[in-house]
């Protein structure tokens, strides 16, 4: 197996690293099942540290590419299936359906240069600029989902100057802001809760939690990436449909 590092490259060791392994997933020269080489070895081939492996193998594990066996060391997980039956609500209003208090809590907002992946996400020119909001939202006073989300700043401008404690994201643009959010794409998988995030939802570090993944347009313009961090032990999703054939 042969991967390609650039150590001149912008682009972080330990991302470029996590790239070529998953597109030797993706291409099928990594078969689900099969044993990837070990930490060790990666970095000795490739002349990255350690940790850099371990960073990016991590992040492999944790969005279900990879996995580990005790002792014995990693392999490649099954492909999972796309389904694209469920929706997700508001999650003041989906809260309130199910006799719940929601809350909110803006744990940060500001603005930053967008990392890689949401670079790509939302189709941007490199170093350019993003609106970042970290939100732990609440039921019944009981954490429950934490939400990072990053906005298109040039269109999302004025959310800088909302307190974004009350109302829905989504609302405001459209509502307030006049901004037609036309498609969602969207992906929902299970995930381990990093130790920063497990303490912010009150579990144990890498406790189970479901992972929702959506990029909003305007037309064919990517708005807003989000990623929804639910906790497993607390929510599950509903849906009441008629089966296709």
């Amino acid at each position: 197996m042969k991967l390609e590092i650039d150590k001149g490259n912008s682009v972080p060791l330990y991302l470029q690293l996590k790239r070529e392994l998953l597109k030797k997933i993706k291409g099928g020269e990594l078969k689900p099942d099969s044993m990837i080489p070990s930490e060790v070895q990666l970095a000795k081939e490739l002349g990255i540290s350690r940790m850099t492996v371990n960073k990016a193998l991590n992040e492999l594990v944790r969005e279900g590419y990879l996995f580990r066996r005790q002792g014995k060391g990693t392999y490649v997980a099954e492909r999972r299936l796309k389904y694209g039956f469920f929706r997700v609500t508001s999650f003041n209003r989906d809260m309130r359906e199910r006799g719940l208090v929601p809350g909110t809590k803006v744990l940060k907002k500001r603005v930053m240069v967008a990392p890689q992946e949401v670079k790509e996400a939302l189709q941007l020119p490199p170093r350019e600029r993003v609106i970042y909001v970290m939100r732990l939202r609440l039921a019944n006073g009981e954490p429950l989902m934490l939400e990072h989300r990053y906005l298109n700043l040039s269109l999302c401008r004025p959310l800088l100057e909302e307190p974004l404690d009350k109302e829905s994201i989504h609302d405001l643009l459209i509502r307030k802001y006049n901004l037609p959010l036309t498609r969602v794409k969207q992906y929902l998988e299970a995930v381990a809760l990093r130790p920063a995030e497990a303490r912010l939802l009150r579990v144990k570090p890498y406790s189970p939690a479901l992972l929702i993944h959506r990029v909003t347009f305007t037309e064919e313009q990517p708005v807003t990436m989000v990623k929804y961090l639910y906790r497993g032990d607390k929510y599950r999703f509903y849906a009441d449909f008629k089966p296709e054939e």
